[in-house]
């Protein structure tokens, strides 16, 4: 699974099922394009679906609503309105977007729960008719993540998925990076998937995408981790926070943008929050105090080993508890 699209599924859908089926509970992955789905879907007590929005699964769920099962829909996106900017490809899939959207409106309001990850995509599907909503927000996967690895110089890191680039759009990042390169001879700039076309230094690096472990391995390699997000893009308030739950989990200290998901984050969760027109300054700061970057690592590695998926396991196991609850007591 390279890091992309796809790893959303992952956080939201394949590795918390993954897990309660270690605890015991009883799962069977639905194809809902084969017939035989329908005949699945009738002997589940809970049917999970994580963003698709399709007429056939407008049906799975009415199957499933019929049977007695209850019926879960989660995304931690609003994934049928893409970022200004990025092309429809990405939730089209050859469907009109009405077509979808209509769809969507039809799981929320049959969905005994809705799942998200933080209140302002709560509130945006609950404006679309979702009853009752509950936020669970994403979690580090257990089992990639890698020991320190000792390096000269420092070493500081981005990773994000190509729409990040629209962010360049406002915030000065770019001169911001390679000032920071062209003051410190030791600090070396690294970038997964997302690019910064602006810097040519040869001390700067573009790395593909790469599959979880990996990308993990490459975090615990950097002394600080960037996370910027432009308060102008309606996307960056939607997001949730894995990103620095990572870098934290790595041991690595991190700068973010103080908006959406790391508004209130801070030196307790192991980094600091930076406007705009302050990324140089954050940066060189970090850069030229041992002490501090190490005082944030220990304290994001504490923070960050708490979001581990196995220690939050509860919140999924609580929500579909209390989903089949509600679809039994409507039955």
């Amino acid at each position: 699974m390279p890091f992309g699209q796809e790893i959303n599924t992952a956080y939201r859908s394949i590795l918390p099922i993954f897990e309660l089926s270690n605890r015991g509970h009883e799962v069977q992955q639905v194809d809902w394009r084969r017939p035989v789905a329908r005949n699945v879907v009738r002997r589940c007590d809970l049917l999970h679906i994580h963003r698709w929005c399709e007429q056939e699964i407008v049906r799975l769920a009415q199957v499933a609503k019929a049977s007695g099962a209850a019926v879960v829909w989660d995304d931690d996106d609003d994934s049928l309105r893409p970022p200004e900017g990025v092309a429809r490809a990405r939730q089209q899939r050859g469907r009109s977007l009405a077509i979808r959207l209509a769809a969507r409106r039809r799981l929320l309001a049959l969905a005994d729960l809705v799942t998200t990850t933080n209140a302002t995509l709560a509130d945006a599907f609950r404006a679309e008719g979702a009853r009752t909503i509950q936020v669970i927000d994403n979690y580090v996967m257990d089992g990639t993540l890698a020991p320190r690895r000792p390096h000269d110089g420092i070493r500081v890191g981005w990773y994000g998925l190509d729409e990040h680039a629209l962010d360049l759009r406002h915030i000065p990042l770019e001169p911001a990076l390679e000032d920071l390169l062209e003051t410190h001879p030791d600090v070396r700039v690294t970038t997964i998937n997302v690019r910064l076309p602006g810097i040519r230094h040869e001390r700067y690096e573009h790395l593909q995408p790469m599959r979880p472990e990996q990308l993990m391995q490459h975090i615990a390699s950097w002394d600080i981790g960037i996370a910027p997000l432009s308060p102008k893009l309606r996307i960056n308030h939607l997001r949730s926070r894995i990103k620095i739950k990572e870098l934290a989990a790595a041991g690595t200290p991190w700068l973010a943008s103080p908006i959406g998901p790391y508004a209130g984050l801070g030196e307790r969760e192991g980094g600091r929050l930076v406007p705009d027109d302050r990324w140089f300054e954050a940066l060189d700061a970090l850069v030229r105090d041992d002490r501090a970057r190490r005082k944030l690592a220990a304290r994001a590695q504490s923070w960050g080993i708490s979001q581990l998926l196995s220690r939050n396991l509860e919140h999924w196991e609580r929500a579909f508890r209390y989903a089949v609850g509600q679809a039994r007591k409507a039955a």
